[in-house]
């Protein structure tokens, strides 16, 4: 009687221990995931759930200026996501809010890119920056209120540069040409701006091609920053050297890869500069 009851005890705590386990795993699928990809030197674009928990701050703009004494003076409009500007992940010290996983604002593409601009060009540079990610996610419930731009002091500005896409879910893509058409609508409010957009740091064929298609439409400058979020040099993700508990933090680009999306911006706008 001993040993059967001994028996029936193991059985239910060994169904305990499975059932802890697998709630577990569950729970922390995606981080699991991503480790995993890591050691096999595989990256994926995070999930859609992922990255539904980025750029939820209120929307707000950053309005600065890079001065240098020159004796000619631009401006530069930077509209993104968590790329370009948002809060930063718990693991880092420093809260200031920058481009997600950048060690530091100076270290973001945005201001990388600047100091690039400032010191090659010798100008001074007037800039605002602002998370759009509001109209990744809500194209196709209704139109992005463009009225929040006006929080941007350079409304009209000399470079407009446009970092989006990743956010965008892809069944809204292949559906229907929405997301261009709005794109497109986003882009006409800037008509005398020297207009420089990007296909999204994730490879995603869909994106890629949506993207390409605004740029045509529109007539803006396209570049190219996918290569980078691909996978083939694993220095650009800032889970090469740091973890991160929060899932989808990690496949975002590093200081390294900061860098390397400011040197692809530069190429476009070096052309560009006159």
């Amino acid at each position: 009687m001993k040993k059967e009851k001994f028996l029936l005890y193991s059985v239910i705590l060994n169904v305990l221990l499975i059932m802890a386990v697998g709630g577990y795993a569950f729970h922390k699928r995606e981080r699991m995931i991503e480790k995993i990809q890591m050691v096999l030197g595989k990256f994926e674009t995070p999930t859609e759930k992922a990255l539904a928990k980025f750029n939820n701050d209120p929307l707000e703009a950053v309005n600065d200026s890079l001065m240098i004494g020159a004796d000619s003076t631009i401006t530069c409009l930077f509209l993104g996501n968590s790329l370009t500007y948002t809060g930063v992940p718990e693991e880092e010290a420093d809260k200031e809010k920058r481009g997600l996983t950048s060690t530091s604002k100076e270290k973001d593409y945005v201001h990388i890119l600047l100091r690039m601009i400032s010191e090659r060009k010798k100008v001074n540079i007037k800039f605002s920056l602002l998370n759009i990610a509001q109209f990744e996610r809500t194209f196709t419930k209704y139109s992005f209120e463009m009225n929040k731009l006006s929080l941007a002091e350079n409304k009209q500005p000399d470079f407009l540069f446009v970092q989006i896409g990743e956010n965008v879910a892809k069944d809204d893509i292949v559906e229907s040409e929405m997301f261009e058409n709005e794109y497109v609508k986003l882009l006409s409010l800037f008509p005398n701006s020297r207009r420089i957009i990007t296909v999204p740091f994730w490879p995603e064929k869909e994106k890629q091609y949506a993207v390409t298609n605004v740029a045509i439409k529109s007539e803006s400058y396209l570049v190219d920053i996918s290569h980078l979020g691909a996978g083939t040099d694993k220095k650009n993700f800032a889970s090469s050297y740091k973890e991160y508990t929060q899932p989808g933090v990690g496949a975002h680009p590093g200081d390294y890869g900061m860098a390397n999306i400011a040197r692809s911006l530069y190429a476009a706008f070096n052309v560009l500069y006159d």
